[in-house]
């Protein structure tokens, strides 16, 4: 399986990382992260608080927003699946590429909406932060 495997352990949620331990989901939400040139989703947000760095599965960001990534050596680009349009960038740092305030705008960049239990379809639960 590509990704990170989810399980239910006796109404618990996990996720299991490279080292097969899993960690406890606390919630699951949704939310949103505006740039001035678009509004994108972010579905089934996993949190988990024993993840130190907020995770983002591309290939979901890129199915949901459609839109696709360029990634360089220091820096990538989100941009538009059909114009090619560059729609937000960010730089890498510590080895990770950074999503940040100022990859979109200087507004604020995420507010939540739905919370979800965290025992229901959790299979399909993509994105952890």
């Amino acid at each position: 399986m590509w990704g990170p495997k989810l399980s239910n352990n006796s109404g618990n949620d996990h996720l299991h990382v490279g080292d097969g331990k899993g960690l406890t989901i606390s919630n699951i939400t949704h939310s949103k992260i505006r740039s001035p040139k678009h509004m994108f989703t972010l579905s089934n947000i996993l949190h988990v608080p024993h993840i130190k760095k907020p995770l983002l599965s591309v290939q979901n960001f890129c199915l949901e927003n459609n839109v696709f990534f360029e990634f360089h050596p220091f820096l990538f680009y989100v941009k538009d699946l059909m114009t090619k349009e560059v729609l937000l960038f960010g730089r890498s740092r510590d080895g990770l590429y950074i999503l940040s305030e100022s990859s979109t705008t200087s507004l604020p960049q995420f507010f939540s909406s739905t919370c979800l239990s965290t025992s229901a379809n959790v299979w399909h639960r993509r994105h952890c932060y």
